[in-house]
């Protein structure tokens, strides 16, 4: 993304990892950039799917897998596509903003 873009409250700018979430009015910033941030997005990312249907939990919990599988091996492109599925099934949660905004990507994730 060449300029700053706007989705639903989040900006997103040219750096990476910067990332604004608006809510309410209340503005919070943020650079994710280190593993104990990613480490937490994806504990908290454990937890929101903890909270879904049996049904949603199902399609849920693979793609978390296979997300923490590619994080590891630092392929960005691969993580992409479960962090899509995990945006879709979650909404645009703050532990999703941390680990798109860590690989590169802005909401929604193109």
């Amino acid at each position: 993304m060449n300029e700053s873009s706007k989705y639903s409250g989040f900006t997103f700018g040219n750096n990476n990892g910067n990332f604004n979430l608006e809510n309410n009015g209340t503005l919070n910033q943020g650079f994710a950039k280190t593993d104990e941030d990613i480490g937490t997005a994806l504990k908290q990312i454990n937890e929101e799917i903890k909270k879904l249907s049996e049904d949603k939990r199902e399609i849920a919990e693979p793609h978390f897998d296979l997300l923490q599988t590619h994080l590891k091996s630092g392929d960005k492109e691969k993580a992409k596509k479960p962090l899509e599925k995990l945006n879709t099934l979650l909404g645009s949660v703050g532990s999703i903003l941390t680990i798109a905004s860590f690989l590169g990507f802005g909401l929604p994730l193109k």
